[in-house]
Parts: C-alpha cells; structure tokens; sequence
C-alpha cells in the first residue's frame, strides 16, 4: 500500500520529469533525441510506483517511437483491486484528463484498483496508419486514421514480439528489466534517426522561419537549426557510445525498433506486483488459460483480468515470438509443460531448442550464477494445466486442449473471447525463470556497463543478463539482410528509424544509399569489379547467401507489393530471376554459399580476423559475407541495382521423432515463415507471410558507375583543399578513388561530390514522405498536464508541510572535453557540415 508520503513522493517526480521533458523539447523543433536521465551504474528493482514514472518518461521523451496505455483503456477492462491499490494510477489519469481529446480514454484511466500498463514500441513515423498508434493521444493530426488502401506502407507486415514482465506478482526481475531495455531501444532508434534528411536546408530557405505549432516552414531547417541537429546527433552517439552501445550497437536497437512491433506488459499482474505476492487477489494468473485444463472447469479460466490483459492482446496482434519472465529457480521452459503431452517433444522442437540454447549464451551467467539451464517444462520446470506459454503456442492449431472460457469474476468475460482463429496462437513464448530468488539482492542484478557484452563477470547479473535476452527474442522474430558496404567503405547507416523507403513514390530508388565507383574509363582499367560487403541476422543457420545485381531500369518503379507493402513484389522478383546476375560469396569454404549468425551454437562465420579497423573487427559480432560485381563493361552513367539475399533454418522444418501430437509438421508463424513458401497467417489485420522460394532480400543500395575523369583534381593528401573532413583511409591510402557514399547523412562540407553525376530520376518523384515530427504537439500537452501536477503539487505540500520529501534530479550526460568518436568505425562527426559526401580511397 502506498502512503501519503509516496504518494507526494510520487507526484513530486513527476513533475521534475514534465519540467525537463517539457524543456527540452520545446526549447528546439530539433530536440528529437534527448537524453535520459543519468542513473545510478547498478541496477535496482523498480517498485510499481517507479516502473509507472519511467514508462511516463519514456512515453513523453520518445513520442514518434512508443505509446504508453493501459488494458483497461484499450479494451475496457475493469481493475483488479481496491480503493487502497495503486494510488500512483492517478498521475497517470492525470496526464490523459490533460488532453481535452483523450475524454473517452481518461475516464478509463482511473478508478478503483490497479491500472495494467502496456508499452507499445514502434516506429510511428514509417508507419502511420498502424492501428496501434492511433491509441496515441499525441498522434499528429496529419497522420490519418487507417483505411484499406493504406496498408502499402507494410504496417500489416511488421512482426509482432509479446514481453510479459511479472504474471507472479512477487517474481520481481521481468519488470525491471523490460523498462531498462525499453530505454536502450528508445534511446537508440531516436539517436540514430538524427539528422532528419527531410529538414536539410537547401540554398534557397536560410532565412527560413518557424511556424505557428513548431515544424520548419517549407519542410526545411534554417542553417542554424540544422546544425544543432548535427549536434544533436554527434552529442547523442557520443552519449550512447560512453554508455557502451557503440555504433554497431545503436545501429542494431535502432534497427528493432523500427522494424519491429513490440508489445511490453511490464506487471501483467499489476495487483499482485503492486502487492508483492504471487496471486492476484487469490487466484494465480497462469494457471487461468484456456488450454489442457480438467473438464467441465470452464469457469476457472479467465478469472484474472492479467489472464484477461494477455488474452486481449493476442487477440488484436499476431505474435510470433514471446517472454514470460518468472523466479523461483533459473532456467529457460519451452513447449510442451501441459500434462496431456508428457514425455512428449512439441513441434518444432529443434527450433525452440536452437533459440533456447542462444538465450542462454547471450544472457550468460555471473560468479555464483551460472548460464540458464534450459529444456521443456515438463522436464525442467514442472506441468501444469491452464499455462498462458502452452495456450500461446498452441491455443490455434489444438483445439480439443481450448476450451471457452465462462468466468464469473468481475461480472463475467464474454466466452467468445476465447474463441480463436487459425492464426492467433502459433508462437514460441518461451518461460524465463530468472533467479532462483524471486527477489534478488541489489548486488546481483547487474550493472550498466557495456549493456549488450555477453559476460560472465560481476558486471552480469539477472537484470543486465535479461535485458540482453529479450533484444535476442526481438532480433529472430523474423530474419533480415543488409549490406553494409561496397569496396572498403563501410555505411554509417543500417536502417534509419522514421525513413520507410516503402512510402518514396518510386519504392527505394529515390532514397536508396547511392554509391559512386569509378568505372574501367578510357584506358580499360584491370580493375574491373567492386566487392560488396554484407551480413545477415535474426536467425541461426545461414544455408544460403549471395548477392543479385542489376539494370535499375530493368526493374519496375515500385519494388514493393501496391496493395501490402510486401516486398519485393512478384514483379520484381521475376525481373530479379529474369535479368539479374547472382555472385555467391566469395570468403566461404569452397563448395558453400552459407554461413552462421552470431547467435549459433558454433559461433558466427564468415568472421572477419579481429585486429582490424573494419566494422566487423573491431566490433566481430555479425557474420561478414563479400562478393564482387563486374562493372568493367558498363559505361560511365549506368545506374545498378545491387541486393543481397539469403535462405535461414531450413533445418527447423525437421520433425522430432517423439512430436505430439503425432505426424504433425511444423506449427509455428516462426518456422513456418522460413520454411514454407506458401505459409499465410492473418489476424487482426497483422500478416505472415512465407517467402518465395524462402529467399530474404535486403534492402537495395544503387552503384553508380563513373568515369575516373571525374575524380580528377582531388588531391588525397589535402582534404581541407577537397573540401572534405569526413571520410576514412583504407590501410594503403594512396591510390585512387574506389567508392563514394554521395548521399551520406554524415557528411564532408559541399564541394567535391557536387561534381559527380547523379541518376536521373524515375516516375513518380520525390523522397520519402514522412510525417511531421510530434515533439512539439507532445510540448502542448506536456504544458497542460504539469499545469495540473503543480496545482495538485501545492495543495498536498500545504497540508504537509512538515515532511521531506526526496526530489529526483535529472542530470543529462556529460561531454567531457577531449573525448571524440571511434573514428575507426567512421563515427566521428565532431566536423561536420552539410553536404552530402562519403567515400574510400585506396
């Protein structure tokens, strides 16, 4: 229960957070990345009073990449409790009576009992129209509401992963941990979004001026603005970079986040969690799922309203990929743990033991803790009937173990809410048994450094080590590729958060990476062919990889299906099949086109030799896969299209010998999407989708083929004469110009590059269209509800004037003098400017 000491304690927070949320962002229309507040190096489990003001800080500092709401908003649940629970709620119903739009929702947002809290993480502003971002209050009015004709963005496409912090109320890691890593991510994906393309001034608009709500006018920065978003952006990585999130790092959160639906349901058991005891009131929520339990015992299902909570939320996504985090022991459960299957393997079997076995590396352990154990529940756990992990796994395709649900708790649940479809429940929600005390000690929870290092030293703990579980499960939910760069010039980008090259009028082209290479040239160079660098991640085995190049011509202008957003569409791939060459990679053993990830049992390969000063030397994580592409015959002028692909997991497909239910094949949305091109899964206009002949493509990058002519007079002993002061040397950096990033987010001063030719461009024109930024929409209502937090400020501190209370200070990071970028993974952007040039020299 809370006092009336917490409570002002509460409150005071609160209001420190408003005034220097509400400072920062709407000091600058370029304020998009701030900085959290400084904590403390260890790790400390938050109470339900402290988990509600972070969720609040996160919802307020990243508003175009998550959205904070509750259950009983969303799909009008009562609350679990009494008059005397969660006193805390009612900040939060504060911050929604602010907003005079949000009426409906407010009145939702208090009463008696605890709220159940939800996190929504996701790229807003790449997908607009994504039903869950109109639960936003903020959301910005130019964004529409979603309509059929709108889901070419690929909003129906984005995987769904499901993260439940504390079913058992005393089982008190999974919160803390979920709220740390939700700060990473957001953090990140923010950071990494800076410099906004979109806002680069042109020649034409310095003077240009704000308008009424806060956006640039005309779309664009002044210069002056624009150069406090290159700071913006230097200062952040730096701040991100001490922390020990390098740029690899903060390129990989960012890339979850924006390619990512991710929903956290910190204290699905808010009562029991605000309580600190296993049950909600008395009744313990997993054991309340409709799955595998005794006959005619319909009425003990669906009881609890965290029971009820989950539910909801599998209902309206289609997750593929799930944590439920425990205590009392350590160890990681997956299928089966229902009494019916005993003895038995689950379908899919090798797959869950793969991912198992790759939670348990990363996680790793600490002195006295060893790395997770890890098995079916039946045999490392114990069974039970009722358990949310076996009816998410399976609650879809085992429709004699469902049953439907008529509780009488709470004025009852609608039975055909626990009626599902085909689709709803086929995922891998595994258990997370993370400490055999289900309250550890402060000093085993783990620190802050280097955050996403595998270690087993003291700065591991059962924090530290879920935080990096969890980015595991958001990573192989769905597998991807990318190149990283051509010749030795590596990109500063992977995916850039709010940037959906879906939504360009010619599907990538426009705002594709764009890369200058200098062809053979009059004198027929022997260099005839440029290396390509690429890697692939979110799955184990690589069976098969290589690159495919082309005629941009040749291919048509949307790359992407019209209608979903699937991408490529059949026309492309046909075109792809038809015209294009294929190069395997040609740093493999002979004989083979595959690889491992970095989360395989044996390790990553291709990995490149540590020592260097590449990206995947300094930080050997990801595998490294190269090839080259012969321009040699391709004149001065010619555009290509350049993807890399790649075929993941067939091996998943293999049924194990003991399966039950018996004969039956693979069950899962993870392993089906990887191994059966055909697979279609559909729910609450959430989609899977397999992939023609299980092929994976990256996005594509355009080499642009030059005449070395053009590269004439640059002298690279004196780039301050070139003009510029943001490139990198390869080792013997004295040769000629080998490749050039022309469109670059960081980038040298204008001069050089405005030489080069660029492609002309396709039908359809114009970039990606993005939506305006919300901060200064969030500022509005930021205003209004510390308004509130004040006046109620003042009449609690009349009526106890004579208690201390303890106000937190946000502290923002410091830049200690000297300190610079890791300029040997060209992340150094002390220099920059404002033109548009990246390049390698040999």
């Amino acid at each position: 229960m809370m006092t009336p000491n917490n409570n002002l304690s509460t409150l005071l927070l609160l209001t420190v957070v408003a005034i220097i949320v509400v400072v920062v962002v709407s000091s600058s229309p370029t304020a998009a990345a701030a900085t959290p507040q400084r904590r403390e190096d260890h790790y400390q489990i938050l109470p339900s009073s402290d988990l509600l003001n972070r969720l609040l800080e996160l919802a307020t500092t990243y508003p175009n990449f998550c959205t904070l709401t509750t259950t009983q908003e969303w799909f009008g649940l009562p609350r679990a409790g009494e008059s005397e629970d969660c006193p805390f709620d009612d900040i939060y119903a504060a911050t929604k009576q602010s907003d005079a739009t949000t009426t409906t929702t407010s009145a939702a947002a208090s009463g008696v009992g605890c709220n159940n809290y939800v996190l929504i993480i996701q790229d807003k502003e790449a997908y607009p129209n994504d039903p869950d971002i109109q639960l936003d209050t903020n959301v910005s009015p130019s964004s529409p509401q979603p309509r059929n004709d709108e889901s070419s963005e690929g909003w129906t496409l984005v995987p769904d992963v499901f993260l439940s912090g504390s079913v058992h109320g005393n089982e008190r890691v999974g919160p803390t941990s979920l709220v740390e890593m939700s700060e990473l991510l957001l953090e990140s994906a923010a950071c990494e979004s800076l410099p906004r393309m979109k806002f680069q001034p042109g020649d034409d608009n310095s003077n240009n001026e704000n308008d009424a709500s806060g956006e640039p006018n005309q779309g664009k920065f002044t210069q002056d603005q624009w150069e406090q978003e290159l700071s913006t952006a230097q200062t952040c990585r730096q701040s991100l970079t001490q922390k020990g999130i390098p740029s690899p790092l903060r390129q990989w959160l960012a890339r979850l986040v924006s390619t990512r639906r991710t929903i956290i349901i910190p204290t699905a058991n808010a009562l029991g969690y605000s309580r600190n005891k296993r049950e909600e009131g008395t009744i313990d929520p997993n054991r309340d799922f409709p799955f595998d339990i005794e006959q005619y015992h319909e009425n003990e299902c669906m009881q609890t309203i965290a029971g009820r909570s989950i539910n909801e939320l599998w209902r309206s996504h289609l997750f593929q990929i799930g944590l439920t985090f425990h205590g009392g022991m350590e160890v990681i459960g997956y299928e089966w743990g229902a009494p019916t299957y005993l003895n038995l393997d689950a379908p899919d079997a090798l797959a869950q033991h793969e991912i198992a076995s790759a939670y348990s590396r990363y996680s790793n352990g600490f002195p006295g803790h060893s790395p997770y154990d890890f098995g079916t529940m039946n045999d490392k756990v114990y069974y039970v009937r009722g358990g949310m992990e076996d009816w998410a796994f399976a609650g879809s395709w085992d429709p004699e173990r469902v049953v439907q649900c008529t509780p009488t708790t709470y004025g009852g649940y609608p039975k055909e809410k626990t009626l599902y479809n085909n689709s709803t429940l086929r995922a891998f929600n595994m258990l997370i048994e993370t400490s055999d005390r289900k309250e550890p000690k402060r000093e085993d929870l783990g620190s802050r450094e280097n955050p996403l290092i595998s270690t087993s030293g003291r700065e591991n703990g059962h924090v530290a080590r879920n935080i990096r579980l969890a980015l595991l499960a958001m990573d192989v939910v769905e597998p991807y590729v990318s190149i990283r760069g051509v010749e030795e010039l590596m990109f500063e980008d992977d995916v850039v958060p709010t940037v959906n090259l879906k939504r360009s009028p010619t599907s990538y082209y426009d705002d594709a990476k764009l890369v200058w290479v200098p062809g053979s040239g009059e004198k027929k160079s022997s260099i005839t062919s440029r290396e390509i660098t690429w890697t692939v991640g979110g799955a184990m085995t690589i069976d098969r990889t290589e690159i495919v190049y082309g005629l941009w011509d040749d291919l048509p202008t949307q790359l992407a299906e019209s209608e979903s957003g699937f991408f490529p569409s059949m026309e492309t791939r046909n075109v792809i099949d038809a015209k294009f060459e294929f190069v395997q990679p040609s740093n493999v053993e002979r004989g083979s086109s595959g690889g491992r990830s970095r989360w395989h049992a044996d390790g990553t390969y291709p990995a490149e030799p540590e020592g260097g000063d590449t990206y995947a030397q300094i930080y050997n994580f990801d595998p490294v896969f190269k090839a080259s592409i012969d321009i040699g015959n391709m004149p001065p002028g010619t555009t290509i299209a350049v993807f890399a692909r790649a075929k993941v997991d067939k091996d998943w497909a293999t049924a194990a010998a003991n399966v039950g239910p018996a004969n039956l094949g693979p069950a899962s949305h993870i392993v089906n999407a990887r191994t059966n091109p055909s697979y279609f899964a559909s729910n609450a206009g959430k989609v899977i989708r397999g992939r023609e002949y299980s092929w994976w493509y990256s996005d594509p990058i355009t080499v642009l083929v030059g005449d070395p002519k053009e590269a004439e007079g640059w002298d690279i002993n004196d780039t301050t004469a070139s003009g510029l002061s943001h490139f990198s040397l390869s080792s013997n950096a004295r040769g000629i110009v080998t490749a050039v990033h022309v469109n670059a987010r960081f980038t040298g001063k204008a001069g050089w590059s405005d030489t080069l030719p660029r492609p002309a461009p396709r039908s359809g024109g114009g970039g990606d269209k993005t939506t305006p930024s919300r901060f200064s929409r969030a500022s509005a209502a930021l205003v209004v509800m510390l308004f509130i937090a004040i006046l109620v400020f003042i009449r609690l501190v009349r009526r106890r004037r004579k208690h201390t209370y303890r106000q937190p200070v946000a502290v923002s990071a410091d830049v200690e003098d000297g300190d610079n970028f890791d300029t040997s993974y060209r992340d150094d952007v002390e220099n920059e400017g404002i033109g548009d040039l990246e390049l390698k020299i040999t």
